[in-house]
């Protein structure tokens, strides 16, 4: 077969020498040759294809090229693959090393991140296994064609039984507008795609995530469940006490308010999706806590905020989980007015514990902890940062070369009234 050529320039090269597994389209040398191949793929109706890079005419990786990404996505450097196209000893090689990651070296057993993308030379392949079940995101159609072969390759190096399969772009969809923060999973599976393979039956499972049990379910609207914030809602319990009035905004499935839940407080769970509220509300009964110790309420967080405050309502534990407020660098502005925003009500309605959280990798740690502290001048309220920096769960991998890959930031803090 024969693969259209782009060549790179010398700064690119050395990136990717440097194990950057992706390439911005500014660093490709023949340009008119790459405007030609976007015309062409549009013609097609086509908006990706498997490509080869190059560096002075020598070969220096396959990459999927697609007109809605702004980068080259590297899924080998491997010469083999010059002349070749990416096969299941691909797809088989990279997999075991992944799940050897997680397994080997984190010591992961049933409920982990698989796959994350470029962190483990799988780009646009993002996979989380809960006991025998797979949840599979799919950004690109060289991902979801090839789902077939990727849950092959999980039936005979896991337990997995079942793969649901979820094609679309995840960061076109994650943008939220101030007036709009949804659960985050709501948008980007609207008009997704979606397969299952294997067993059709088993499409639910129960997890374990230190003391608490969350259903994990592959039907219907969602799929999955975020296990970034893993080790951060296990630290929540250390600062929650017996009787405390929690409220944990953006709350998806009731993560953050489960574990509040089983300390013995008194819960209210804030998202804007119906069914996640339904969800968080079986994951609380699942664990035991009784029905006048929790309260969901469907609807616009700010808004819901907003009037809380002016009710003169108090929490003694406020937890701020929003989705991503962008999707790009150019909303920055706008995203950061957003988060400080909902911080400054956050803190008016927190009386001794704040855990503030953002998961857009475009919001730096500083600049996020700039806006906290900023929001903390204009809630009038004291704040002390408690322990380091929090991030993503180590099955979420973030690699030197690549560091997108860091997308979360969690900072808990403690109220000076």
């Amino acid at each position: 077969m024969t693969y259209e050529t782009l060549k790179i320039d010398k700064r690119a090269y050395q990136s990717i020498k440097n194990f950057s597994k992706v390439v911005y389209k500014n660093a490709v040398v023949n340009r008119e040759e790459m405007y030609e191949f976007d015309e062409k793929l549009a013609d097609s109706s086509k908006s990706e294809e498997i490509i080869n890079l190059e560096y002075n005419n020598n070969f220096v990786g396959k990459a999927i090229y697609s007109t809605d990404f702004p980068t080259i996505k590297i899924l080998t450097t491997l010469s083999e693959y010059s002349d070749k196209d990416i096969d299941y000893e691909y797809f088989y090689n990279s997999i075991k090393k992944a799940n050897d990651y997680r397994t080997d070296i984190l010591n992961y057993n049933d409920t982990y991140r698989m796959i994350y993308a470029e962190a483990d030379s799988l780009p646009t392949i993002v996979l989380d296994k809960y006991n025998d079940i797979g949840s599979m995101h799919a950004s690109s159609n060289f991902a979801f064609d090839n789902s077939k072969m990727i849950f092959e390759i999980l039936e005979e190096l896991t337990d997995i039984t079942t793969l649901g399969v979820v094609k679309g772009n995840k960061t076109k969809n994650k943008h939220k507008t101030k007036s709009n923060v949804k659960s985050k999973k709501d948008n980007h599976q609207e008009t997704a795609d979606r397969l299952i393979h294997g067993n059709k039956d088993k499409l639910e499972t129960t997890i374990t995530e230190g003391n608490v049990k969350f259903k994990v379910s592959l039907k219907g609207h969602k799929t999955g469940f975020f296990l970034d914030q893993r080790n951060n809602r296990i630290d929540l319990e250390n600062y929650v006490k017996e009787n405390d009035k929690v409220l944990d905004i953006c709350s998806y499935t009731g993560g953050f308010a489960v574990h509040a839940g089983i300390k013995g407080a008194d819960v209210t769970s804030v998202d804007m999706s119906e069914k996640a509220l339904e969800f968080a509300k079986e994951n609380m009964e699942l664990n035991g806590i009784k029905s006048d110790k929790y309260n969901c309420i469907c609807g616009d967080a700010f808004s819901i905020m907003k009037e809380m405050i002016n009710k003169g309502e108090k929490f003694d534990v406020v937890i701020l989980d929003p989705p991503a407020f962008t999707d790009s660098k150019k909303d920055l502005k706008n995203a950061l007015n957003a988060y400080n925003t909902m911080n400054v009500l956050g803190l008016k309605l927190a009386k001794r514990i704040l855990v503030t959280c953002s998961c857009s990798h475009h919001v730096d740690r500083e600049e996020f902890k700039k806006t906290v502290v900023s929001a903390s001048y204009r809630a009038k309220k004291e704040i002390k940062q408690i322990g380091d920096y929090k991030t993503q769960a180590p099955d979420h991998v973030i690699t030197m070369a690549n560091k997108d890959l860091e997308y979360l930031k969690c900072l808990f803090f403690a109220i000076d009234n």
